[in-house]
């Protein structure tokens, strides 16, 4: 069964599009799969990104901050595998899709927050 480890992280102060930029302030690990299949996604401590890149407008609704909330930690690995060239999108829009399944986020944001990464293609 995949699982994460606890991670913290804190607001830098700085924004990107218009979205709160994070640090993590400890290691996130996602385990993909059964325990043991030694298949592991690291966000090292320090790691920065904008969490849930949701469109402007909704994440400043109640609506689309509780997403990004019950996102956050899917967020942050699919952002740390687009971020290394060495992982193809196809590969992290799937860990994030089963991510989010792993921290029960409810089906329909799930495909809607899934339908998002898959039609964008920016690397950063």
């Amino acid at each position: 069964m995949s699982r994460f480890t606890a991670a913290k992280y804190d607001l830098t102060g700085e924004t990107k599009n218009g979205r709160p930029v994070v640090c993590l302030t400890t290691p996130l690990d996602y385990h993909v799969g059964f325990l043991g299949s030694g298949w592991v996604i690291t966000a090292p401590a320090g790691f920065c990104c904008d969490l849930a890149s949701l469109p402007i407008w909704f994440a400043r609704t109640k609506a689309g901050r509780r997403m990004a909330d019950l996102i956050a930690r899917s967020a942050i690995v699919h952002d740390r595998m687009r971020q290394d060239h060495n992982w193809p999108k196809l590969l992290g829009d799937y860990v994030f899709l089963e991510a989010m399944g792993v921290d029960r986020v409810p089906l329909g944001w799930r495909l809607i927050a899934f339908a998002g990464v898959l039609l964008n293609f920016n690397r950063d």
